[in-house]
């Protein structure tokens, strides 16, 4: 008999697709809604501008962090499903839901330290008082989100990725009226200026939580799971699963987007153009950032559902077309960045200088594109597999023990030279995204070569 021939790389490319396209549309949605913020505030004034950039960093840093420790259900819950164990997919999303209440509280308490901590930054009144105003709304958002990401978590572990993509749309266009309304005044309502951008995201959120709410309980493919019945209490063992999984992805993804959270603290003293500009460059590159992290995210799902089948060498050929993938989107979003960067920032801001700054920092996410699409991808390959404490001392080594002193060296002091202000920092942010990829794709070929060498007929 001959063997079977593996599936070619375009076959691979648009099995992947069909998975990761609902995850990339939703995660454009999701991400869109804060580049609607900041296109808003970036029309108000450059203070309000600054201040949203300020503020919103603190939320990324929190949310992130969150969904760092509820993605641990996903690859759990899509073990169970690839073994065909109905029962304890029922089991993990209840146990996801308990541990969303706890951490909505952490939340909370999240967002009333980064608060008081931008009272210590070097910046005017008028931002602080934008920037805490921002934040404030977001204590009532910060109880709901926890849920939302334990629903999104059990969804995408059983690969049911459509309804997520479809709500996340539908609250993209919500947010972007709210916005509207209620940062410029429209509709009677008074004109609240970036304050108003907050208080549309947690209509918008509670709008998401009940549609994925009631999608759990009504959807027909949901339905034969029985989610909601024969509820039990919480159990340590299955949160402490979770945990045990979730906390090194959190502290994994916060080792990259501390760094990033950072920078506009660090370069604060600068100025409202400079923060501006980063604020521009930085929020629509985490855009387009978007399109590998959903192909990696759709990689998580594969590699979890081949390992629970038991088929280390499926989820290993789908990682290597992921790879292949992401690299050729990265070079052409690339290249888009260099030749529309000018275009891009003159859209969100009238300031010559802030469109100056950030024209020139596209050139750098071109090449942050290139390395972090890989690196990304191959960190949520890892996670299918259930390795995160590696990887997190891969991602910490190169964003905060080699390239953050590089970075800080480059940008605010003469150790190599005239400081080079925010230029440095984005120097920095390429070399640590390449030192993390190297390392990652050389984890991902050990881990996958025990797994391949474990099933292996003796």
């Amino acid at each position: 008999m001959t063997p079977k021939q593996p599936p070619s790389f375009i076959e691979s490319s648009i099995a992947l697709l069909r998975l990761a396209g609902p995850l990339m549309l939703g995660q454009l949605a999701v991400v869109g809604m804060t580049v609607t913020d900041i296109y808003m505030a970036g029309q108000v004034n450059s203070d309000t501008l600054a201040a949203l950039q300020l503020g919103g960093s603190i939320w990324s840093l929190i949310t992130l962090l969150v969904i760092g420790v509820m993605i641990g259900n996903s690859p759990i819950v899509g073990n169970y499903w690839g073994a065909g164990e109905k029962t304890k997919v029922r089991f993990q999303f209840q146990q996801g839901l308990w541990l969303a209440l706890p951490m909505g509280i952490l939340v909370c308490l999240a967002i009333l330290t980064g608060i008081a901590f931008l009272s210590y930054l070097d910046i005017s009144d008028r931002v602080y008082s934008i920037a805490r105003g921002y934040l404030l709304p977001f204590l009532i958002t910060g109880l709901m989100f926890p849920a939302f990401f334990a629903f999104r978590s059990s969804f995408e572990g059983i690969g049911d990725t459509k309804p997520v993509m479809l709500f996340n749309c539908l609250a993209f266009v919500l947010n972007g009226v709210l916005d509207y309304i209620l940062v410029f005044g429209k509709l009677g309502f008074p004109a609240l200026g970036g304050i108003g951008a907050a208080w549309a995201t947690v209509v918008v959120m509670l709008f998401l939580l009940i549609c994925m709410a009631t999608y759990a309980h009504c959807a027909s493919n949901m339905k034969r799971l029985r989610l909601y019945s024969h509820f039990c209490g919480p159990h340590r063992g299955a949160i402490a699963k979770i945990l045990g999984l979730g906390i090194p992805i959190s502290l994994n993804i916060a080792a990259e987007i501390s760094f990033f959270a950072m920078i506009p603290m660090m370069i604060a003293h600068l100025g409202s153009d400079v923060l501006g500009a980063h604020a521009v460059t930085i929020n629509l590159d985490a855009l387009v950032f978007m399109l590998p992290l959903g192909i990696g995210q759709a990689l998580s799902i594969k590699v979890a559902h081949a390992q629970g089948s038991r088929n280390p060498m499926a989820a290993r050929l789908i990682c290597i077309t992921g790879f292949r993938l992401v690299l050729i989107l990265a070079m052409l979003l690339g290249c888009l960045k260099v030749f529309l960067g000018g275009y891009l920032a003159a859209t969100f801001s009238p300031n010559y200088s802030v469109q100056l700054i950030a024209t020139n920092l596209f050139f750098f996410s071109a090449a942050l594109g290139l390395f972090d699409s890989l690196q990304i991808s191959c960190s949520c390959a890892l996670r299918g597999f259930k390795d995160a404490r590696v990887p997190l001392a891969i991602q910490v080594t190169a964003f905060w023990v080699i390239a953050f002193p590089i970075a800080y060296s480059l940008a605010l002091t003469d150790s190599f030279g005239a400081p080079l202000g925010v230029y440095g920092f984005w120097m920095g942010m390429v070399l640590a995204a390449l030192i993390a990829a190297l390392g990652l794709l050389y984890r991902w070929h050990k881990v996958t070569s025990n797994a391949i060498a474990a099933t292996a007929p003796r």
